[in-house]
């Protein structure tokens, strides 16, 4: 064997690598110019291969009885006070609003939801942390409820993340959930987080002992009426089956109850206010309706605390490491195809690639559906997808631009395009 050679063909393929990952760097800051007149793409952009997990593998779960969730429609306060009062009656584990109310209004409405409130045990109510100081790295502003409902209360972000950041205006598919946030000089634990702590304080400590920034939300399920799979998980009742007590009192008893807006009632399809795409969205790819409540996806939080059925996940740095080891090996084989079958390569390399992708996109999913391993090898397939006609510009041009032969080749025919012009 000419060990030489294998020497000179491994440094080959070394920098041909680097410069496939040079060439995927500028052509991701070019492409990301066009994003705005990307209409396939803005369709598109929330999808992840993951999604079909829930679509189409992953079976129904149990319902979780641990959780209700209460429709407030658009009762008014005292209303809404009566509703409290009723489910406070039944001995809940933990009540939770996930709702405000910042401003006042009538002294009747507002007196009788804030007796209400005092009547509860262990209440949490959610608020809204605004204003992020990058510099800083912490929020420097609240948004609560009102003074005169605060007295009984604990108080928990209910910020979600979105597509764009944390609580973005335009709707985005809401896949993950930061634990906690600083707000000033304090730590902030999320609105389902703070809610699971009151049920079971050590299953918090499991999650907080994760000690990671933002976690992904491994869905279980809807509440009844939803455009999405698994539409019955959590037991939940509307605005009026609770004020006619239209329930036994063992479904209330010891349990965590969250007060959000699920519609004008149950089956409210039109109404998107407080409402998130989720990777259990029936029309996964595209853009359906949103199919998920704020109040459900605190519930599914909480489930996934409960059960610590978390989603592991690979940093930054291991998936560089998976996408140039992929891409070196390709460049190495492809550089052999090259040399030794060059009238195949095209054929050969992308019906390799075709394959190649296709696995990775095998491997993602069932990765994800068999053992919670959210497998981000983006980097990966863009590398693969680029290396065949990238190894061609790397041989056929950055090659000959630093050996003499190529250059003495151009020049020379360009010299003799030159001189075809002055005989002319």
């Amino acid at each position: 064997m000419n060990l030489k050679f294998l020497q000179n063909r491994w440094f080959d393929s070394l920098l041909a690598t680097i410069f496939i990952f040079a060439v995927i760097r500028g052509l991701s800051s070019f492409l990301g110019i066009f994003d705005a007149i990307d209409p396939v793409g803005e369709a598109l952009e929330d999808v992840e291969f993951t999604d079909v997990v829930y679509s189409n593998l992953r079976e129904a779960p149990p319902a979780d009885e641990n959780i209700v969730l209460v429709n407030i429609g658009r009762l008014p306060r005292r209303a809404i006070a009566q509703q409290i009062e009723i489910i406070a009656k039944y001995n809940p584990k933990v009540i939770g609003l996930d709702t405000m109310f910042p401003y006042a209004k009538s002294p009747e409405e507002d007196s009788a939801l804030a007796n209400a409130l005092l009547k509860v045990d262990n209440l949490v109510m959610a608020s809204k942390l605004l204003k992020l100081n990058e510099e800083k790295g912490t929020f420097d502003s609240m948004r609560m409820s009102a003074p005169k409902f605060r007295p009984n209360a604990d108080f928990a972000f209910a910020n979600l993340i979105t597509g764009e950041g944390i609580e973005q205006e335009d709707v985005k598919t809401c896949r993950s959930i930061p634990p906690t946030l600083p707000y000033k000089d304090t730590t902030q634990m999320a609105f389902a987080v703070r809610l699971a702590h009151y049920y079971a304080p050590e299953k918090v400590q499991i999650l907080l002992d994760r000690n990671n920034e933002t976690e992904i939300i491994n869905y279980k399920g809807n509440s009844l009426g939803s455009l999405s799979n698994f539409a019955t998980t959590f037991f939940a009742l509307d605005w009026y089956d609770v004020l006619d007590e239209n329930f036994v009192p063992e479904m209330i008893e010891g349990k965590i109850v969250i007060f959000g807006f699920l519609g004008d009632q149950f089956g409210d399809r039109y109404n998107v206010e407080d409402k998130y795409y989720t990777p259990l969205n029936q029309n996964y790819a595209g853009r359906g309706e949103p199919d998920m409540y704020g109040a459900v996806i605190h519930a599914n939080i909480i489930s996934m605390i409960m059960d610590e059925d978390y989603v592991y996940k690979i940093n930054e740095t291991t998936q560089f490491i998976i996408a140039f080891i992929l891409c070196y090996i390709n460049v190495f084989l492809f550089m052999w195809v090259y040399y030794a079958l060059k009238n195949w390569y095209d054929g050969i390399t992308k019906v390799a690639q075709l394959l190649e992708l296709l696995l990775i996109i095998v491997v993602i999913i069932y990765s994800y559906h068999l053992f919670n391993w959210n497998l981000e090898l983006t980097l990966a397939m863009g590398a693969v997808a680029a290396v065949g006609d990238s190894l061609e510009v790397y041989n056929g041009v950055i090659k000959n631009m630093f050996t003499k032969e190529g250059r003495k080749e151009l020049f020379s025919v360009e010299k003799r395009e030159t001189d075809k012009i002055e005989i002319n």
